[in-house]
């Protein structure tokens, strides 16, 4: 039994060494990417991973890093946890990278987070934040994108303000969640900071495949909802506009970042959509006026992307964490594992992204990559979204509330 012991100890320890000794070992630099390519959250995601493959083209047929190429190798979990996991465990075992970016299903954190503590892999999550990759502090897992928490921190100040109101007591708030694990997280922390106001919270469940919400917003008008928040994809924030647009429920929303798309205010009936504010802590290239945003915006038409894609939320966020990465994978002078690029992603302090987001600061206590976020909403007449006030006249309200305690700036 000892021997077999040893030798299983020692095959593991091998696969861990050859997945952090692989990338970078021949002409390429090989970095995993896992999401939805084909399922619900597609229109979310695809823009987001586009945005990647177009900044990793442009940095190698600029040469590369060090004259090595980026190899992005993509897998499609179709928003299925039980395929995100097996995705994540091809990529560890199989192509032997030291970092996946995506991981978008947020219900699959759980089950993929031990196998990447147990190889030594960097996730670095482009779309899902979930309280478990921040709170307690996790060694390998950094975020993308603003938490859920700032954002009902952000949404909440901005709604109170729009309705002039001090406080909620008095009113029912609805809270419209798609039914997985950041639905939930939106959920409970929307419940605890409507009642901390005063409020009354009514929570309503959409599955991740709902093609309406009949039920639930026939449930919350019954209930005399003052105003929803709203957390979904494109394609489940335009069905929950569709279905109050059929029952004549027209009550202010307010959305996270998975509904805060152009698409959702166009393709949602107007007298609901124009009800519709979103929240955001990235910025579509074609509203910034920056040299960075005209960057995006080209090297995208270069490469054949959609519009659609190209001038979106999430085209602004796969480019922000691409030039992350690309800065990252340049400070570690050659040495692509896990660890090297691990403190080499934690040494990036204030980059510039010209805009598309606050600018980037991370370090060995800190592995959100953005703090913060603001509203925005939808001109009509100019056909374009546009951001209501700047980041930093809204980050009074961020509390950190997924932070781990004395991380990121939060107390102990």
């Amino acid at each position: 039994m000892l021997a077999v012991l040893v030798v299983t100890a020692l095959t593991a320890l091998v696969a861990v060494s050859a997945g952090q000794s692989k990338s970078g070992a021949s002409g390429s630099i090989d970095i995993g990417w896992v999401g939805d390519k084909s399922g619900p959250t597609a229109s979310s995601q695809v823009p987001s991973l586009q945005a990647l493959e177009a900044y990793f083209k442009q940095v190698n047929d600029a040469g590369g890093i060090n004259g090595k190429t980026i190899n992005l190798i993509e897998k499609d979990d179709v928003y299925n946890p039980v395929t995100a996991l097996s995705s994540v465990k091809s990529l560890v075992s199989d192509d032997k990278v030291p970092l996946i970016l995506g991981l978008g299903q947020s219900s699959a954190f759980d089950s993929y987070l031990p196998v990447l503590n147990s190889t030594n892999t960097i996730g670095y999550m482009t779309q899902a934040t979930v309280l478990g990759a921040t709170d307690p502090f996790q060694k390998n897992i950094f975020e993308a994108n603003c938490t859920l928490a700032d954002q009902i921190d952000v949404g909440i100040a901005y709604m109170l303000k729009r309705l002039k109101l001090k406080n909620l007591k008095g009113k029912n708030v609805g809270v419209l969640y798609i039914d997985v694990a950041s639905g939930a997280e939106w959920r409970d922390g929307s419940v605890k900071a409507i009642q901390k106001l005063g409020g009354n919270p009514v929570s309503e469940a959409m599955p991740a495949t709902a093609l309406n919400a009949d039920v639930q917003v026939q449930d919350m008008q019954s209930k005399k909802v003052d105003f929803i928040l709203l957390h979904n994809g494109a394609s489940g924030g335009i069905a929950a506009m569709k279905s109050m647009d059929k029952y004549g429920f027209a009550v202010p929303i307010l959305g996270s970042y998975g509904v805060t798309n152009e698409v959702v205010f166009t393709g949602s009936p107007y007298n609901i959509s124009k009800l519709f504010f979103g929240t955001n802590c990235v910025t579509p290239p074609n509203i910034v006026k920056t040299p960075q945003a005209r960057t995006a915006m080209a090297a995208g038409a270069k490469y054949g992307y959609p519009a659609g894609s190209i001038n979106n939320f999430n085209w602004s966020l796969g480019w922000v964490q691409a030039q992350t990465v690309v800065q990252a994978l340049k400070a570690a002078k050659g040495n692509y594992s896990a660890d090297s690029i691990r403190k080499a992603l934690e040494t990036v302090k204030n980059l510039q992204t010209g805009g598309l987001s606050p600018n980037i600061t991370l370090s060995s206590n800190c592995h959100m990559a953005l703090l913060g976020a603001r509203p925005y909403t939808y001109n009509y007449q100019i056909k374009s979204l546009q951001q209501i006030g700047s980041f930093e006249q809204w980050a009074p309200f961020v509390t950190k509330g997924n932070a781990a305690p004395g991380t990121c700036g939060k107390k102990k």
